[in-house]
């Protein structure tokens, strides 16, 4: 466990990628396109998607009971 904070340590510690003077400009006018937004979205979907599923599976016997068929009698 350790380990594992010492590496997540170390990677937010290390430098930011950069680009040379030259391409600077031009990676970050790809980069800030006006669909930007909707580009962070998707990538950030998945994480959703997974975050969701971990919660469902971790409460499912509390939930389990509003995704029994019902019989009619409520």
């Amino acid at each position: 466990m350790q380990k594992l904070f010492f590496l997540l340590g170390c990677s937010l510690w290390a430098a930011p990628a950069g680009a040379c003077p030259w391409c600077r400009p031009r990676v970050q006018a790809g980069i800030y396109t006006p669909a930007y937004p909707t580009n962070v979205l998707l990538v950030l979907l998945p994480v959703a998607v997974l975050l969701a599923l971990g919660v469902a599976l971790f409460y499912w016997d509390k939930l389990r009971p509003y995704f029994n068929a019902s019989d009619g009698n409520s």
